[in-house]
Parts: structure tokens; C-alpha cells; sequence
């Protein structure tokens, strides 16, 4: 049977300090109904620390793949446009820049690689075979025309002389006593032993001043005046004659006249026919930083190299101090084309061409849109030349006029950009 609960009153009045009875409750779990609550399961300390754990690994993957996902996301940013974007003003116009033309002189160049060569060269072989028995000159020596280099050693040349002096001899003196004999007693010789006998006096002359010449062949003289340079033989050396020839015979010596150059340039099928006689060209060698040298075109070939498409130009240039060495890479600028006070706009205020539309321009015109056609001629990178068009008092557009419509309001202020460097076409 189940138990009452206990009552007990405590009464505290205020103000007294005399307590009175009170009923005090006490209500056991047995006495609820269903009977006592079931205690919740007890999780322990593993169970706890693992999901700590599992919440924070899920936590950090999730921050690392958001990350890389970011990362690796493409670019959907626009390619870069070559004309700065146009800025959209308060009032809802474009705000574009403009320029007016101008009239300059303008050059269209040509830069490409050059080779210096000699104004005369020449490789001196013998026409004679023998010992080399002196030599007088080395590289870098300055010689005369005519002047003797070397001399050669022959003497089987030399015999080959003397023998043909000695038969001239005697056959003259037969010619001279048998003519002498025909005009004091014409009947005792006939006239045509006579003739006879002078022509073979005449033979053995021809023959005698051939091998004079072959003896001279022994002496190597320049050709012309200029320098050495290059020796191939020393005295003693056996030199073979280069007549049949020279693939097989030793050199002696390379002659260069240096006192004038001539500087060879190969200008391309695109630009052979502004490379003319006269046009001017000037020089620049990258050991000489600072030095320039002024020339022209001197002579062409007048005929492309079939094999690479190229017209071979020359420029003759006055080399006496002999600092234009043969052989030496330099770098020519030809000045094709010479246009002077041309009206010219910037190459950014031009419009290509496109669907069979003419190249344009966009004008600013009481403050409205406008597109013109325009016929161009050379440029320098710089500046354009207009030849059909425009009139120079116009306001071209040069930036932001990107997507403008004809008769778009527009409000233009001056170009500030900074102008280009003049281009050099090089190859």
C-alpha cells in the first residue's frame, strides 16, 4: 500500500518571530505514475571525440575544394582591346578623343643586314711551275700596282728562253744574207726562198717573245694597289702552275683594294621596285655605336634571285681610313619612299577594311557620329598619310570610337594619348 505524502505547515509570520506549523510534501519517484524515468543512454568519451572529429575533417574539405574549385574557374574576361574603352559621361554620351590631321614629312623605311666586300679582290696564283724563291710581302702590307711580290724559280722556263732567243737568231741572219744575195743577183735565188726564209725568222721572233713571256710569269706583281691579305707559301715551297687549273695549284697570295667598299644588300620582292639608283641608305655598325654613315644606292642587279625571291643592291662608299673592313655585318636603313608635307593621321584613327567597305575614319561633327572613306599612302609607324578624304580641318575620332552608330551624340575632347615611334621594317 502506497504511502500518504507527509504534509507539514510552517507558518512565519512577519514581524514575530514565532514560527507557526507548516506542511511540508514529500513525493517518492515510486509514487509517479508509469513508474521512474529511464535514464538516457550515457554516450561515453569516445563516441563524443570521434564526432568532433568527423564535423571538423567535413568542415576543412569543404574549405579546400571551394577554394580550388575558385581557382580553376576559366576566365570569362574579354581579350584586351587595342583601343582604350570609351568612358560614358553623366549625360549618357560617349566621351571620345579626337585629333585633327596634320601635315608632316613623312619616310618609309627599310631596315635589313648588309656585308661589306672589297672594291677589287683578287687571289694570285703562278702561271708557272717552280720553287718559290721569294716571297717579300705578308698580310696587311700595302703594295703598287705592278709592284713585285714574289719570284719563282724555273729553270727549265728560263732555257726554254734562251733557246728560242738563239733559233730567232740564226734564222734572221739566214733571211738577211739570202735577201742580200736575191737583190745583188736575182737569178741566182729565186724570190720565193726569200719569202720563206723571212717568215721563219718572223716565227722564231713570235716564239722568242713567248717564252720572254713565260719568263716573266716567274715574277708575281700586283694587279692593283691595295693590301694584303692573306699569304699561302713561304719560299722553298714547290708551286704548281694554275693554267689547266687553279682547284689543284697553291694560292700565293689574296690582294684587296680597301680605299673604296662596296656594301651589299639583298632588299625583298615586296620593296625591289622603291630600290632604285640614288635612293639613301644609311649605315650603322653595332661596333660603332654612334657613328652613322650616309650613302646611296649606287647600282642594282635589275633581276631578282630566283632562288630567294631578293634584288641585290649595291652602295659604293669611300673607305680610306679603312675602318669598313670586308666582311663585316652592318645594318643598312633605306629610305624608300619620301613623301614631305603629306596630311597624316595616327594609325588608331584608321578603320580596316571589311566586307568589301574601304578603309574609314570617324569624324566628330557638331558633336554628332560620322564615317568617311579614305585612300592612304606610306606610313612610319607613326603617322599615316591620307591622300583622298580629308582636308586637315576635321575632328577625327582616335579613341573610343569602338560600336558608335552614324549620328551618335558624342562629346569629344582632345588626344592625349602619346604618339608611337616611328617603325623601321626589319628582316
Amino acid at each position: 500500500m502506497k504511502q500518504q505524502p507527509e504534509e507539514q505547515y510552517t507558518d512565519a509570520q512577519p514581524g514575530n518571530g514565532h514560527p507557526h506549523t507548516a506542511r511540508e510534501f514529500h513525493v517518492t519517484e515510486s509514487d509517479l505514475p508509469g513508474g521512474p524515468p529511464e535514464p538516457p543512454p550515457d554516450p561515453g568519451p569516445g563516441i563524443s571525440h570521434l564526432k568532433l572529429t568527423l564535423i571538423a575533417a567535413t568542415i576543412l574539405f569543404l574549405v579546400v575544394a571551394t577554394v580550388v574549385l575558385f581557382q580553376d574557374r576559366p576566365q570569362t574576361a574579354s581579350a584586351p582591346s587595342t583601343e582604350p574603352e570609351a568612358v560614358q559621361t553623366p549625360a549618357g554620351t560617349r566621351l571620345v578623343q579626337v585629333v585633327k590631321p596634320q601635315r608632316r614629312d613623312l619616310t618609309r623605311t627599310l631596315s635589313l643586314p648588309a656585308n661589306i666586300a672589297p672594291w677589287y679582290r683578287a687571289t694570285l696564283y703562278a702561271k708557272v711551275s717552280g720553287y718559290l724563291k721569294w716571297i717579300g710581302f705578308d698580310k696587311g702590307d700595302e703594295v703598287k700596282k705592278g709592284q713585285v711580290l714574289a719570284v719563282i724559280d724555273a729553270p727549265e722556263v728560263q732555257d726554254q728562253y734562251e733557246q728560242a732567243q738563239s733559233d730567232y737568231a740564226i734564222k734572221k741572219l739566214t733571211y738577211e744574207r739570202l735577201l742580200s744575195v736575191w737583190k745583188e743577183n736575182p737569178d741566182v735565188i729565186a724570190k720565193q726562198d726569200v719569202d720563206v726564209a723571212a717568215a721563219a725568222a718572223e716565227g722564231a721572233k713570235q716564239q722568242m717573245e713567248r717564252r720572254r713571256t713565260f719568263l716573266e710569269y716567274t715574277k708575281i706583281t700586283a694587279p692593283f694597289a691595295g693590301t694584303i691579305t692573306a699569304r699561302f707559301a713561304d719560299p722553298g715551297t714547290m708551286i704548281q702552275s694554275a693554267i689547266s687549273s687553279s682547284t689543284q695549284a697553291n694560292p700565293l697570295f689574296t690582294l684587296m683594294d680597301l680605299d673604296t667598299v662596296r656594301v651589299y644588300v639583298s632588299v625583298p620582292q615586296e620593296s625591289a621596285l622603291l630600290a632604285t639608283a640614288g635612293v639613301p641608305v644609311s649605315l650603322t655598325v653595332k661596333e660603332m655605336p654612334g657613328v652613322e654613315i650616309k650613302g646611296q644606292i649606287t647600282r642594282t642587279t635589275e633581276s631578282l634571285d630566283p632562288a630567294t625571291r631578293t634584288l641585290l643592291v649595291e652602295i659604293d662608299l669611300p673607305n680610306q681610313d679603312h675602318r669598313l673592313q670586308p666582311g663585316t655585318f652592318v645594318n643598312a636603313t633605306l629610305a624608300l619612299a619620301q613623301h614631305p608635307n603629306v596630311l597624316t593621321v595616327p594609325p588608331a584613327a584608321i578603320e580596316p577594311p571589311s566586307n568589301g567597305k574601304p578603309k574609314t575614319v570617324v569624324l566628330v561633327e557638331n558633336g554628332k557620329v560620322r564615317r568617311v572613306p579614305i585612300k592612304t599612302g606610306i606610313d612610319d609607324g607613326s603617322w599615316v598619310e591620307v591622300i583622298e578624304g580629308l582636308t586637315g580641318n576635321e575632328d577625327v575620332i582616335v579613341v573610343g570610337k569602338n560600336n558608335l552608330a552614324e549620328g551618335q551624340t558624342v562629346t569629344a575632347s582632345p588626344y592625349t594619348l602619346p604618339s608611337g615611334t616611328p617603325a623601321k621594317q626589319k628582316y
